[in-house]
């Protein structure tokens, strides 16, 4: 079938006739050939007719268009899965799926090369994404084994159809193990089958395993454990985690905690017992470990190999133990909680420092029926290195409590009394053996009653500005981020205890703008002890001055426990997470922080990242707010990762952080070894109508004979145009012609002496 139309400049007739009409019109105006034959005359008339039609047919530019019918080539689509669910070693012989995949394939390939001219055939792989694998005569070159992390059918099917649009495609054949396994498919299953159904396309579908019931598969898996403890020497640490048993009902299942140190040396802590009686269920199994040393280890929960599973790398599950030495233990006892903001703020900066531990114990006022409290047998057992006592009356301590945090105090520990309504002398602490540690003088006639208003005459009154009378480590604060001296840009404080003064060996740090006594230091025996009267330094916070908060708690902290004499300086890496599946983007930050806490300025880094086998990589990171800040991709390989970051200061060397890591090999792939055929039986049952079904392996050779002996219909019509002179060449004649023609016409006029 063909016709013939026109294509008009602008696509307006009135247009080409407009300027046609004007041509013809010259023509006829001029020249007006003089002393010439009528023959010459019409020869030259003739020559201008030819130029001014030849113009008009590129001005309308006819097309011709022409439809014909040609035979195309269809495209047989072969897909193969390469996830690692197809390592299980399940299907016949017990051979793995994947060797008897690429059984299929070696037996497939002379059946593929011989079917015909008018078939091709496009060979994929998938898991995730689906990927061609270039064939000659039907055989292609395999990877060395299933490694994707992820099964995702739909979206496979998918890509494999968005590359071969416009081909008609005599089938998809796809061969897997039928199970789905991907957190978030981008194309579901049916959808692509559906998609399928609707191109006319078939989909034949080979299972590769078996389906297997859960009361029949044996299978264990570590499924929870957090990623990395933290934990002081000779501190319990409790290590929960769950365990998900499948087949084994009312059979022991033995659960191994084992510790490995930095020399890659494996000892196995306690081992557990654990039953269900149901086919499958999560069990949840805590471990309780007091280690005895410091240093950076690996804890590992593991599961024995079990008779009859199939799949045996999700029996285990591996964190970071980092085991700190000379953590600082505090004991605070408060009491008084809603109405005081100190101890929360106070309590966050022990919270925030991965030296200390604190533990906290309110004393309610409001239950004076059980008082006084005995804590002998808890302060003995904690062995805390600084107390702190809040607002807390002196009755509410036994005597023996008492004594003992004297005695404590006496061998060494450090002890402190924060400022409060029942603190001090109101509180009734100058009728105790307290009377003898704390470093301040309190008059006997101080005494707050409970349910009586406060008495004024025993406190100072706000607001209260700091100032310092020695230089000491506790009044060492530095200064803010403005570089104003820090005692001067925190908020006055709203009001203290007032007290006789200091004791004959106290030395008073921090008074008042009136002389009044705020931080006093003293000794007692071997032990450090303070008195701070106030009791609204959280003020600071609420100012937006919490660093300066934070330094000044710890300075105290530290003092009392007699760390005021040794400079560290910690160098940290810090990672969201410390477990990560092959592939996976990490992102680290990393800095210096001086002994009180706060980042050190001018400080250089250099990041260094160790691989299983000890090889080095630089890592590139950008500068953050006095930190660094660096990304990464999680290696391939299996095993411990180590971010090493060196930071120096004036080309001197301050110290070296380490990050660690581990790439472990556990993800949805493995998780539930099982078989779907159902699942692919279904997908292929969509695009029945059109020839799809599912097959066995050996039944394969006779879809190919019935793929070649009977090939889709792939006659398509074909359209062409040809339209004057859009082409490169017609354009090229079209201008030889005008130039031909006025070029003959101008010869014959120099010929006839008309010019």
């Amino acid at each position: 079938m063909s016709y013939w139309y026109l294509q008009p400049l602008g696509e307006s007739y009135l247009l080409v006739g407009i300027l046609v009409f004007a041509l013809v019109a010259l023509l006829v105006l001029r020249p007006q050939f003089q002393g010439l034959t009528p023959k010459r005359h019409w020869i030259l008339t003739g020559l201008r007719f030819a130029v001014i039609l030849l113009i008009a047919l590129t001005l309308l530019r006819p097309t011709w268009v022409r439809t014909i019918k040609e035979t195309q080539k269809s495209l047989l689509v072969l897909m193969f899965d390469s996830s690692r669910s197809m390592t299980v070693p399940d299907a016949a012989d017990g051979i793995p799926r994947w060797e008897a995949q690429k059984q299929t394939l070696q037996r497939l390939a002379p059946e593929l090369s011989a079917l015909g001219d008018d078939i091709d055939v496009a060979i994929y792989q998938f898991d995730e994404n689906a990927t061609r694998l270039e064939s000659i005569n039907g055989q292609v070159q395999l990877p060395p084994g299933p490694d994707g992390r992820f099964t995702d059918i739909g979206t496979s099917i998918s890509q494999v159809m968005q590359q071969n649009i416009g081909k008609k495609l005599a089938g998809v054949i796809l061969l897997s193990d039928g199970a789905q396994r991907v957190y978030s498919p981008q194309v579901e299953m049916q959808q692509a089958a559906r998609d399928l159904a609707r191109l006319e396309t078939p989909l034949h579908t080979v299972t590769y395993g078996k389906a297997i019931d859960p009361s029949q598969a044996r299978d264990v898996a570590v499924e929870t454990l957090a990623d990395h403890y933290t934990v002081f020497v000779k501190n319990e640490l409790a290590i929960k985690t769950s365990v998900r048993i499948q087949g084994m009902a009312n059979l022991p299942v033995p659960v191994q905690l084992i510790l490995e140190d930095a020399q890659g040396q494996k000892t196995i802590v306690e081992t557990q017992e654990i039953t269900t009686p149901k086919v499958q269920e999560t069990v949840d199994v805590i471990f309780r470990y007091t280690p005895q040393t410091s240093g950076q280890f690996k804890l590992s929960i593991v599961v024995p190999d079990q008779d009859g599973e199939l799949v045996t790398k999700n029996n285990g599950l591996s964190a970071y133990l980092n085991v700190l030495e000379g953590g600082l233990k505090l004991l605070y006892l408060e009491g008084r909680t809603v109405d005081r903001p100190e101890q929360k703020w106070l309590r966050q900066v022990v919270a925030e420092s991965a030296d200390m531990e604190l533990d906290f114990r309110w004393i309610d006022r409001r239950r004076r029926d059980q008082w006084p409290v005995n804590l002998t047998e808890e302060i003995e057992k904690g062995k805390y290195d600084v107390f702190i006592i809040g607002d807390v009356d002196s009755s509410a301590l036994s005597p023996e409590t008492l004594e003992l945090l004297a005695k404590q105090v006496e061998d060494g520990k450090g002890l402190i009394m924060l400022g409060g309504f029942h603190s001090f002398g109101a509180g009734g602490y100058q009728a105790t053996i307290f009377q003898n540690v704390l470093p301040v003088e309190m008059s006997r006639f101080d005494r707050q009653d409970f349910d009586a208003p406060i008495r004024t005459d025993m406190h100072v009154p706000g607001p209260i500005t700091i100032v310092a009378t020695e230089n000491h480590f506790l009044s060492s604060l530095g200064t803010d981020s403005e570089g104003v001296p820090a005692f001067t840009s925190v908020p006055a404080l709203s009001g203290a205890n007032k007290v006789t003064g200091p004791t004959r060996r106290g030395m008073t740090i921090l008074e008042s703008q009136s002389g009044q006594p705020l931080l006093v230091a003293g000794e007692y025996g071997l032990g450090r002890t303070l008195a701070f009267t106030a009791d609204s330094t959280w003020r600071w916070v609420m100012a937006g001055k919490s660093d300066i908060h934070k330094r000044f708690w710890r300075q105290i902290i530290l003092w009392l426990a007699k760390k005021d004499g040794i400079e560290t300086r910690d160098v940290w890496v810090q990672l969201g997470q410390r477990r990560y599946v092959p592939g996976a983007p990490i992102q680290f930050t990393a800095g210096a922080n001086s002994q009180s806490g706060d980042p050190l300025r001018g400080v250089t880094f250099e990041s260094t990242l160790i691989a299983p086998d000890g090889s080095r990589t630089l890592l590139r990171t950008l500068p953050g707010d006095g930190v660094i800040e660096g990304s990464l991709d999680a290696g391939q390989a299996v095993g411990d990762y180590t971010i090493e970051v060196v930071a120096k200061q004036n080309d001197a060397a301050v110290g070296t952080g380490l990050g660690r890591f581990f790439v472990y090999d556990q993800d949805l792939e493995l998780s539930d070894p099982s078989a779907r055929p159902s699942q692919l039986a279904a997908l292929s049952a969509i695009t029945q109508e059109v020839g799809g079904r599912t097959w066995t392996p050996e039944e394969l050779p006779q879809l190919l004979d019935q793929i070649k002996n009977r090939p889709p219909e792939t006659e398509v019509e074909v359209q062409t145009k040809w339209t004057w002179p859009e082409s490169s060449r017609d354009s090229w004649i079209n201008l030889l012609l005008i130039i031909g023609l006025l070029g003959w016409e101008w010869y014959l006029r120099k010929r006839w002496s008309m010019v």
